[in-house]
Parts: structure tokens; sequence; C-alpha cells
């Protein structure tokens, strides 16, 4: 082989690796999650069942996880991706539910001028709406901002560079077998499914409760350009929430996301780890244990004694059984007669005598002719 067709060969080889990898989709999925698959901040930390919480069950808390790699959308081919995860906010007792979980596209994960409450834990109001701010969310609102023209507090909405959604609705999902949206309470507790595709300039957003499948319709479709936003196809994906004064714990159980929709991996909901109740319902769960068992224990006596009244009618009024120690064999049983009118009781000396307890019965007409007698 000449020279000239090595160097050939060699720099093809060469070009063939770097347009693979640069046209090389991302697909993951997390059926719980480790510490080695992502980046936390602020409250966000990883509970040893593999729940990930994002926000402490304090006030002006926020939290952020993130996938500790940038993915890199092709150059060559529209921003398209898919993802389905898993969440679950439950109210701390005594507390509104607040305020809500999002999932994030941005640039970068430094998010130290963000602030929580009604700005999500990625947003400010220094920075509210402008394009600087790069920033592409899908929000589970569980908390009405008026000042953000939010009809509800049970919603989900599509934010660009803003904490004002270009397009929300009330959070419900279309069932098939009812044929119409029904309504989902997103601070039950309970683990929820979200659904965010965007494939061809088309975001899609679809929620359904964890037993439900997909729903054939989306809640929520808008045509956005999301490369508009981005000034880069370098993009960190992942989560962010915040409390206020209103307070949840934000839990996420699993995820998945791909940047080609064909080669989306499901995720497995028999591997997805449990959502702890708060403590506060552990202590009613007590309380009502505590209560109910001595109603039950009096209900099965009263139950137990009209059998024996029904019984005893029903036959004659037969005597009840005896239930004494001696006959239920627990022990010997012997009982001792005493007739008081036999003791006579003198005051004016000191010592006493008194027959015998164990004198047979046969004797006790002569021992009640004897008084007891004190001795000086």
């Amino acid at each position: 082989m000449s020279k000239g067709l090595f160097l050939f060969c060699l720099i093809s080889s060469f070009h063939l690796i770097s347009f693979s990898t640069s046209s090389k989709d991302t697909s993951f999925v997390f059926n719980g999650f480790g510490q080695s698959n992502l980046a936390l901040d602020g409250s966000a930390t990883l509970l040893p069942n593999g729940l990930l919480q994002l926000a402490k069950d304090s006030q002006h808390q926020m939290g952020h996880a993130f996938i500790k790699k940038p993915i890199v959308f092709s150059s060559s081919k529209p921003l398209s991706f898919s993802t389905h995860f898993v969440c679950a906010l439950v109210p701390k007792p005594g507390f509104e539910g607040g305020h809500g979980i999002t999932f994030v596209i941005s640039p970068t994960v430094d998010f130290t001028r963000a602030q929580p409450t009604r700005y999500m834990g990625i947003f400010n109001a220094s920075t509210n709406g402008s394009p600087s701010s790069h920033l592409f969310a899908v929000e589970l609102d569980t908390v009405r901002n008026p000042d953000f023209r939010e009809t509800n507090n049970n919603h989900i909405g599509i934010d660009v560079n803003n904490p004002i959604s270009v397009e929300s609705a009330p959070a419900s999902y279309f069932s098939k077998t009812e044929q119409k949206n029904v309504s989902i309470n997103l601070s039950s507790g309970k683990p929820i499914q979200v659904w965010v595709d965007y494939h061809g300039n088309v975001l899609n957003v679809s929620v359904a409760p964890l037993e439900a499948e997909k729903p054939s319709l989306p809640l929520l479709s808008r045509s956005i350009n999301l490369l508009e936003i981005f000034s880069s196809r370098r993009l960190f994906v992942g989560f962010a929430a915040a409390t206020g004064t209103s307070i949840s714990y934000h839990y996420l159980l699993g995820w998945s996301f791909s940047t080609n929709r064909e080669l989306s991996q499901s995720l497995d909901f028999s591997k997805l780890p449990q959502v702890p109740r708060p403590r506060a319902e552990h202590k009613k769960v007590q309380f009502a244990l505590i209560i109910a068992l001595p109603v039950i224990l009096a209900i099965v006596v009263m139950a137990v004694l009209a059998g024996v009244y029904y019984h005893r009618k029903k036959n004659g009024n037969l005597p009840l059984p005896d239930f004494s120690p001696y006959t239920l064999g627990i022990g010997s049983f012997t009982p001792v007669v005493v007739d008081a009118a036999s003791l006579t009781v003198s005051f004016t000396s000191r010592n006493w005598s008194a027959p015998s307890a164990s004198s047979s019965s046969a004797n006790n007409s002569k021992d009640h002719e004897q008084p007891l007698e004190f001795k000086s």
C-alpha cells in the first residue's frame, strides 16, 4: 500500500469516528437514583431507598438535580427529545403544599442567583422574561400566584425564560375509558407520571396517575422553537423544586430521557422506590389504633356476654358455668369459713388467742362455745 493511500484511509477513519460521535443519540433511564449519576445542590438529597428529594421540609428552600455532563444535541438535525418521569408531592402536615417541581433544560447548572417560592428555584425577580436567562421548564405548580396570571393552585405550565407560563392548564389527563379529561391532585402525595415530548418544533406535555397509560391526547401542546432560547446545543437536563411558606416533600422516583424517541427506554415501575408517609401520618395511625383497640375489645366482650345470655335463655336459663380457679385447674382452692359470732374480744389484755383455722367442721360447735381469752 502506498504511503499516500495509507494517509488517506487514516484521515477518513478519524472523520468517520468524529461524525459518529457528533451524531450519537443520548438515552438513559433511572429506576431510582444513584449519587454518581447526578449533580445535586441546595437542599436536594438522595434517600437510602433511591428516592431523590429535591427540597427539604422547611421554608424557603430550593434544590436542583442535573445530569453531570451536558447533552450535546446534534447540529445536523432539529433539536428533539422525549422524557418521562415519576414524581410525588407530599404536603408537610400542618402546611399547604408548595411550591412545586420543574423539569428544566439549561446551558448551565449555576442557579446561585435563583430564588425559592414562586420562582421555583430557577428564576429570580430581576431576570424575569430576559432572553439572557436561556431557560426552558415544565412546571408542576401547587401554589396560585395571581401576579403570574395563574388561575389555580394545581396546574401544569410551560415556561420560557419566565415563571409566567406561555401556556398552562389545570392538572388533568385524558381517560380512555371515560373519554374525557379527569382531574389530578398534584399534592395528593401519590406518584404522578409526566411526559414531555419535543419533536418538529411541537412540544407536548401529558400527565397521568401511576396506574394509567400515557394519554392519547396531551394536556398541553405548543408550537415552539427551542433553538431560539438557547445559544448553545450543549445543554443540561434535570429538575428543580422550591418551598416558601407553603411546604411539600418533593420526590422523584424515576426518570427516562432520550434525544431519539425510537430509543426511549421505559421505566420499570416494580423497581421504583416507595414514597414515605409524613411522620404525623404515622402518629395518626398509632393514635387511631390506641382508640380503636379498646373499642374492638369492648365489642368482643359484649358479643360474648350477649351470646351467653342468648344461650341461657334458649335453654331455660341454665346456670352460668363456674369459672373459679378451682374448676379451671389453675390451683387448689380451699374455702375458709369464719363465724364472726364466735369471736369475743376483751380489751383488758394485750395477749390474745384464736381458734385454729384448720379446725374441722365437726368441732365448730364446741369451739364456738369457747370465747377468745386475753391473758394478763
